[in-house]
């Protein structure tokens, strides 16, 4: 294990500031759901916690692990397609724009899209406790929970 040197006190609700070096070495952003490890008596380990849903389409069915990423069998049968590479075009000045504009979008992109989706599991599975919502949707229960707050404060 590698020793950081960094030293952070529980306020008074439990709670810990996880370091803004560590966060930008480890791509973890506000927001972002953080899995808890006991590894033996005396040690705890924090991770960015995961889904195991499609990278590219966010299924859940038949995903597979790569290189840090969850890809469904369909994704990787079209990315394994050649017929796909030769009917690309080669990317505009206009697209390298637009993409910039999207990255900076893509979180709240992202949590609009998890919020509709948790919307959707919500009408489908009625009785489905919080627990079994994160489940269906491959993301943890307190993202859930998050995604509930947010979805009740905007409706008001």
């Amino acid at each position: 294990m590698k020793d950081t040197g960094m030293i952070r006190s529980l306020d008074s609700l439990g709670r810990i500031v996880v370091p803004v070096e560590i966060r930008m070495t480890r791509n973890i952003d506000i927001g972002d759901p953080i899995e808890f490890f006991i590894l033996d008596e005396n040690i705890i380990v924090l991770r960015k916690y995961t889904s195991t849903e499609c990278t590219f389409c966010r299924s859940l069915e038949q995903v597979s692990y790569y290189k840090d990423q969850f890809i469904c069998s369909n994704c990787v049968k079209e990315l394994g397609n050649p017929e796909r590479i030769s009917q690309e075009s080669e990317p505009r000045q206009e697209d390298a724009q637009e993409s910039a504009v999207h990255t900076n979008s893509i979180r709240r992109t992202k949590t609009e899209e998890m919020n509709q989706r948790l919307q959707q599991a919500i009408v489908d599975h009625p009785f489905a406790n919080q627990k079994g919502l994160a489940e269906i949707l491959g993301i943890s229960q307190a993202r859930v929970s998050q995604l509930k707050r947010k979805f009740s404060s905007t409706s008001k």
